[in-house]
């Protein structure tokens, strides 16, 4: 970063969809685990709790600051003030002086309204973080779900470059989105989030961790105290082998992985990465696999479908008005959320997750307490 080398470890503890005190709970046990890496979000709503972690069990442990690797990220499509406003809550919330990534969530905000949407406001943003970086309120700066053309905008302006683009990436997915050559060509690293494909639908037979392939492959490795390899150390070893240099299927400037567990014997079997390592043959099998396939839609988050699945429920009758004024997704939430109780929640799910190009929202993006719309209309609201 601007010739300062930011050493980031290649295996952290994801926090997605987790309230503070899961949150708390999973983090601490994570550091237990030998993590040394956390990754948060502004969005996530659990970073009190993530912080609180951090104060209790790493430094209350007696362990440095310094040796922690603490990841986060704002809303996309803030103007310069709400960038800098967020960044000052992160450092509120996390109980911390600075952050060693800061990344920009998505290339417009979770609405897509159309003025966040804009070249010029993901500049604004970008250039927002550059002066939160010259601060030293973070060591390094990055991006989130952007596609070419919006690595293209910010490299139009940026004087500090992105260090790290964080995308949706396991076996199966290919490059969803094709952004993993730009990064390159641009000196940016590609880290995966998802690299289990944890908010994907699929076949068992196509699961990351007990599926056919990965567990064929995974018999034909032991760890070094004799233990078997299983399915999701396989899939999480694919990438991460892919970012060391010396090892087969090594892809340059592709980073690590952020796999996501509150239950202790997971997230140490995560991290039990590197006392094997897959053979050319099978990395290039892992490569090869089109299922379970990614959700793509990052690249068009201006682009409005010609119909709308939702206008088939009736209880949102506003539906139509609202996507013809090209407000997005989220402007259609927030009008469900107004409706006193969503009656029509079971056809909402359903249309919801028949409709590709917001399958990945369902998963949890447009809602910022990850509830799902289920226990939504459990509690009489939507939350976006």
């Amino acid at each position: 970063v601007n010739g300062k080398d930011v050493v980031m470890p290649l295996v952290g503890a994801g926090t997605w969809q987790y309230n503070d005190t899961v949150a708390y709970d999973s983090v601490c046990k994570a550091f237990a685990n030998g993590y040394n890496m956390v990754d948060t979000a502004h969005g996530y709503g659990n970073e009190r709790g993530v912080g609180q972690a951090i104060q209790d069990c790493w430094l209350g442990a007696g362990k440095a600051r310094e040796d922690l690797f603490v990841m986060t990220k704002l809303e996309g499509g803030l103007n310069s003030t709400e960038t800098l406003a967020a960044h000052a809550d992160n450092m509120e919330w996390l109980q911390l002086d600075y952050v060693d990534h800061l990344m920009t969530h998505f290339p417009a905000d979770w609405y897509m309204t159309p003025e966040r949407s804009t070249p010029e406001r993901r500049q604004e943003e970008w250039l927002a973080l550059e002066s939160i970086y010259n601060t030293g309120a973070a060591r390094s700066i990055g991006i989130s779900h952007y596609c070419t053309q919006h690595i293209d905008d910010i490299m139009e302006v940026a004087t500090v470059k992105p260090s790290v683009n964080q995308v949706e990436y396991h076996i199966g997915s290919g490059d969803i989105d094709e952004v993993i050559t730009k990064c390159a060509d641009e000196g940016i690293y590609f880290m995966s989030f998802s690299p289990l494909c944890g908010p994907c639908t699929y076949e068992p037979e196509d699961s990351l961790v007990s599926g056919d392939l990965v567990t064929k492959i995974a018999a034909k490795y032991t760890h070094a105290d004799g233990s078997a390899v299983d399915g999701s150390q396989v899939a999480l070893r694919w990438i991460v082998q892919q970012a060391l240099p010396e090892a087969p299927g090594y892809a340059p400037f592709i980073a690590g992985v952020i796999p996501k567990s509150d239950t202790s014997s997971h997230q140490a079997s995560n991290a039990n990465l590197f006392d094997f390592e897959l053979s050319l043959e099978d990395m290039q099998t892992l490569s090869a696999a089109t299922k379970p396939e990614a959700e793509g839609g990052d690249c068009d988050v201006t682009v409005k479908s010609a119909k709308h699945p939702l206008d088939a429920v009736p209880e949102y009758g506003k539906v139509s008005e609202v996507r013809d004024q090209g407000q997005g997704l989220g402007r259609v939430l927030a009008i469900v959320r107004k409706s006193e109780e969503p009656r029509g929640s079971t056809a909402l799910q359903t249309a919801l997750r028949n409709w590709p190009d917001i399958s990945a929202w369902y998963g949890g993006h447009a809602f910022s307490q990850a509830q799902g719309l289920e226990q939504a209309a459990h509690q009489k609201r939507v939350v976006v």
